[in-house]
């Protein structure tokens, strides 16, 4: 009897993983949004190369401030998965159009980076796709692994995308990375905010399996004697 009691806390705690391992999408307040929890199906496709069409069925918050009306804000997505974390930024159609890629705060559990968005040295932004390169704000350092596009269109906003290696923010332990939060002064008051650890479900879920397939083989064993 006890075997079967274990093997149903057991099965309890897989079931109650898997329901945990499926995306959450929070209700936003007034400045913060959270996008979404991480899950694998989340992330997949995205590719720093300037075609957006891979952010389609992302969702995005409205950044602006609080004197901004009608149509006038800019739109953002963040998200991240094992490795990375992604940025998207669409500009308003009317009002401040054009790309800024100053003052990006990126905060990880409590620590806060300044990260900066440019073009390569002794070039500038022109129609088409230009090429990022990320740096930190202090220092003026390239962040390895680091990657973006800039895509500048006749009469229409500005739109770019990013991705910055997790490994910047900690280098050896940014698999723990839990929380991971974005915000510009330059945008609006909106802070955009990524959380979950996209392995950790599974990896639990996968040792209750163990523990469950354990138990039966026990209770198995049990019976035949």
């Amino acid at each position: 009897m006890n075997v079967i009691k274990k093997i149903a806390a057991c099965m309890f705690t897989i079931s109650f993983v898997f329901i945990l391992s499926f995306p959450v999408f929070a209700a936003s307040t007034e400045d913060v949004l959270y996008l979404s929890e991480d899950s694998a199906t989340d992330y997949v496709g995205i590719t720093i190369d300037g075609n957006y069409d891979d952010w389609a069925d992302k969702p995005h918050t409205q950044i602006q401030y609080s004197w901004d009306t009608g149509n006038n804000y800019h739109l953002g997505a963040l998200f991240r998965d094992a490795e990375y974390v992604y940025l998207h930024i669409k500009m308003s159609p009317t009002g401040y159009t054009q790309f800024n890629g100053y003052n990006y705060r990126f905060t990880t559990d409590g620590e806060v980076n300044y990260v900066l968005a440019v073009p390569p040295d002794g070039t500038s932004i022109s129609e088409g796709n230009t090429p990022l390169v990320i740096r930190r704000q202090n220092g003026y350092k390239i962040i390895d692994g680091a990657s973006g596009f800039v895509t500048r269109r006749a009469g229409q906003p500005d739109e770019w995308e990013l991705s910055i290696p997790l490994s910047f923010f900690d280098k050896n332990h940014y698999d723990r990375i839990r929380t991971i939060a974005f915000y510009c002064s330059n945008l609006g008051p909106q802070e955009l905010i990524a959380t979950g650890t996209p392995t950790l479900p599974f990896v639990i879920a996968g040792a209750g399996l163990v523990f469950a397939t354990a138990g039966y083989k026990l209770a198995k064993r049990n019976r035949k004697k």
